[in-house]
């Protein structure tokens, strides 16, 4: 193997490489074809189920979603911070990952499972086995390897062919005319357990092979620990909304405040695999102590495409709302254009989030994950019952505010010095 393959940030400079914005492309490409199948089937959905029984299909899968979030655990950051440097690194790091993801996902699955059943949820046996999915994540964090050498065509190629699996899934279900949400909520569960094991077999072949054991990676639970409660918190303070929208405004209004939320994550797409992919690259650049230069190349034309998606769609919420989901989602326009100030605040902000991230200062986002859920939480406390789905909508654009600011702030401060020892 040769130095450059052992350290794949060789040579580099603070300019964005060109493999950043052709993954980015690339990833969103994948994405933009599986978002498009989740909404034809949220389309299919909203006209299909009950209205209560549409929000408590759009609730579950938020907190599918959170117990993704909880299964990986900070073990992909972790990984990439010890390994994005050196390639065996990455490889104990991989070992200890897989167990903390076990430990992590099993935890999850017995306190959803427990709650759906102490609130008398309908539908628990659904639930419990829609929660097993995360699960496969042990599997899935083999697709780090991709991640750090900014290599996603295999994963894209995956990720959608399972997606257009789904949908078809779905529509067999909608055809044979099954009347509750449990049934489709297994199958979107489903897809993202088949993508992992997929993603688990196609990444074997690009696996190191070392004659002899690796040792895992010392105090890697330890490390992951701040990360895995950034991420946690990251997740909540994105989908808290839905327990105070389902409580003090109903189920109905809960499923059109999420069609609203869903248009949020196709926008913000470019957002975050930009970021995504170039994770490995502004870590390298922290090391070698330019990385506030570096993160502003980044922001510039993130910042240009945010502008232009609330330019091009604010105009048209209500129809966009209403041609894809029904007419009866149209109440949802005055939330969606709330979302739309959050498009923009969060394509100012993610670059320097994920500049702090790459820092090393992993206690430091913490407090800034932290921070944005507290501001989320009070903020939905206090707007929701009286705004209804317009005050958690207002409550998102107030946390990302709050999150983007507070990591510009860290940012001036420590974007010239190299990084710290990951938990620092």
């Amino acid at each position: 193997m040769n130095e450059h393959a052992t350290n794949p940030g060789q040579g580099e400079s603070d300019h964005v490489p060109k493999r950043v914005w052709s993954s980015t492309a690339l990833l969103i490409v994948g994405r933009v074809w599986g978002t498009a199948c989740t909404l034809v089937s949220l389309g299919l959905l909203a006209r299909h189920l009950s209205g209560d029984d549409f929000g408590r299909f759009t609730f579950y899968l938020a907190v599918l979603v959170l117990l993704d979030g909880v299964s990986d655990f900070g073990t992909s950051t972790a990984a990439i911070q010890r390994g994005a440097h050196d390639r065996w690194a990455l490889t104990s790091a991989l070992i200890s990952a897989r167990r903390v993801r076990a430990m992590a996902a099993s935890i999850g699955w017995l306190v959803v499972v427990s709650l759906a059943w102490l609130f008398g949820e309908q539908e628990v046996t659904w639930i419990a086995f829609a929660a097993l999915a995360p699960m496969t994540r042990v599997l899935e964090a083999s697709a780090v390897l991709f991640q750090n050498r900014i290599a996603w065509g295999i994963p894209v190629a995956i990720r959608a062919g399972v997606a257009t699996l789904r949908l078809l899934l779905v529509i067999a279900l909608v055809h044979a005319n099954v009347a509750s949400y449990g049934p489709f909520l297994v199958a979107h569960a489903s897809g993202a357990a088949v993508s992992n094991a997929l993603l688990y077999l196609a990444v074997r072949r690009f696996e190191p092979h070392p004659t002899v054991a690796v040792a895992t990676t010392p105090g890697f639970l330890r490390l992951a620990l701040p990360l895995a409660a950034t991420g946690i918190c990251q997740q909540a303070y994105f989908y808290v909304d839905n327990l105070f929208v389902r409580a003090f405004r109903g189920e109905v209004e809960l499923g059109q405040y999420n069609a609203a939320v869903r248009i949020l994550s196709f926008l913000l797409l470019v957002s975050a695999y930009a970021t995504q992919a170039a994770l490995p690259w502004l870590a390298r650049r922290s090391r070698a102590g330019d990385l506030k230069r570096a993160s502003s190349r980044l922001t510039i034309p993130l910042v240009g495409f945010g502008l232009a998606c609330v330019i091009l769609i604010w105009p048209f919420a209500g129809e966009l709302l209403e041609a894809i989901f029904g007419a009866s989602f149209r109440v949802a326009a005055t939330s969606l254009r709330w979302l739309l100030l959050a498009v923009f605040v969060v394509y100012a902000g993610s670059t320097w989030l994920t500049a702090v991230v790459a820092s090393g200062r992993a206690t430091t986002v913490l407090w800034i994950a932290g921070g944005g859920l507290v501001v989320n939480v009070l903020g939905n406390a206090i707007l929701v019952p009286v705004h209804g789905m317009e005050g958690a909508a207002m409550a998102t654009v107030t946390t990302e505010i709050f999150v983007a600011a507070f990591s510009l702030a860290v940012l001036v401060r420590v974007g010239s010095r190299s990084a710290r020892p990951l938990g620092a």
